[in-house]
């Protein structure tokens, strides 16, 4: 009778962390929005940076990418704050939320002390932000089983390895793709299911 008990309790608790994968994943989807604000924000910040000569990731304007960056992370602040209290969250969006703090921390702390300290080129820039974005979508993408964003991860890990040896314009290329197809495509993609989810009537829990 102990196996028998035994293997209904192992049934039970993997049917749990199926739901609560399933679930994780849901929520996620209603998140997609911030991956298509902060791939608007990367255009803009090369355009302005870039503006009146070919385009380049840095440009000869700095203060473009502090000031759309920072202005990125207030509005994405402001939102997920109203977002928040209205829907706490599961365990698993909690813990995908916590990888994405770390890798936003991770470049706000890295990226402007090696700009000031002069070492920052724009190789290096993009081989660090593609890095950072492909380990954060990597690990919510094995955490939430989701293929989709796995895919996401490995084009952001080709950008970081091919990054060094690119060209200005192949590099302003490979960056910009990246960030379409990641941020971009991946956050209307991640926004059409939670829209179709809620013209279904489902609810998030």
């Amino acid at each position: 009778m102990e196996p028998d008990m035994s293997a209904g309790d192992l049934a039970e608790r993997l049917e749990l962390i199926e739901a609560m994968i399933a679930e994780g994943r849901r929520q996620t989807e209603s998140w997609g929005w911030t991956f298509l604000l902060w791939g608007i924000a990367y255009y803009a910040a090369i355009a302005w940076a870039s503006w009146g000569q070919p385009v380049t990731i840095l440009g000869g304007r700095i203060v473009a990418w502090p000031v759309t960056m920072i202005s990125a992370v207030v509005v994405t602040i402001l939102i997920a704050a109203r977002k928040r209290s209205r829907h706490p969250g599961t365990a698993a969006e909690r813990a995908v939320g916590k990888i994405w703090m770390a890798a936003g921390l991770t470049m706000l702390l890295l990226i402007p002390a090696l700009g000031f300290s002069g070492r920052l080129d724009p190789n290096l820039f993009v081989s660090i932000v593609a890095g950072v974005l492909g380990f954060a979508n990597g690990a919510s993408g094995l955490i939430l089983r989701w293929r989709v964003q796995l895919a996401c991860a490995a084009a952001w890990w080709l950008t970081c390895s091919a990054a060094p040896f690119c060209s200005p314009g192949w590099l302003a290329a490979f960056f910009l793709s990246a960030v379409f197809l990641c941020q971009i495509l991946f956050g209307i993609y991640a926004m059409s299911l939670d829209s179709r989810r809620s013209l279904r009537g489902e609810v998030h829990a």
